[in-house]
């Protein structure tokens, strides 16, 4: 495949539970937030992490919990990536496929700034390559040849609306049908084989 039209294959990728390990930096978190033993935190759990016991209402809910990791605990400047990531996307740039990083951390008002300077910091930290960095909650919005992501509601989006999507598998998405990949070994063959098919 000739080099130029490679250049052009736009790959759009999720940070959380993706690149970055969320759930793991997430888990001893929410065990001081609830004042539990991390070992009472069960490492398979669905979105929103109801099996934690993170009620839907009050002061210990989800978005609490997420402003404190932000703000208190630096979760997107701290949290490890996933094994792999950081290095296959640097395998994946270096074959001239256009990394367009698409997240959704501008959850919580108060704390955008601090999330953007956390996020491109830890992008640094760990030398991962990108020429795009968006940051937005409806991420069909966003133009690339495939998506990677693990969210159950992203993930239904682009099935919805006929785009070429990668499931990147964790307990939050194993009742999804489509293609996915359990390991960023995985994803690059994926990312490779869609690249030459454009």
């Amino acid at each position: 495949m000739p080099k130029e039209a490679q250049r052009d294959f736009i790959f759009a990728v999720d940070l959380d539970g993706v690149v970055v390990d969320y759930y793991k930096a997430i888990r001893p978190i929410a065990a001081e937030w609830l004042n539990k033993d991390v070992s009472e935190l069960t490492e398979d759990f669905s979105y929103g992490f109801a099996e934690w016991g993170l009620p839907k209402e009050g002061e210990l809910r989800y978005d609490y919990l997420h402003r404190w990791a932000v703000k208190q605990k630096d979760i997107f400047l701290n949290a490890p990536p996933i094994p792999g990531a950081a290095y296959t996307l640097r395998r994946l740039s270096s074959q001239r496929i256009h990394i367009r990083i698409v997240t959704h951390r501008l959850y919580v008002g108060g704390l955008h700034a601090l999330a953007v300077a956390q996020t491109v910091q830890w992008l640094e930290k760990h030398h991962v390559p990108y020429s795009d960095l968006c940051f937005l909650k409806n991420k069909v919005s966003i133009d690339a040849h495939l998506y990677i992501d693990d969210s159950p509601t992203n993930l239904e989006a682009y099935a919805a609306n006929g785009l070429n999507y990668l499931i990147f598998e964790n307990s939050t998405n194993r009742q999804l049908k489509g293609p996915r990949a359990k390991n960023w070994d995985e994803v690059y063959d994926v990312v490779m084989a869609a690249a030459k098919q454009s």
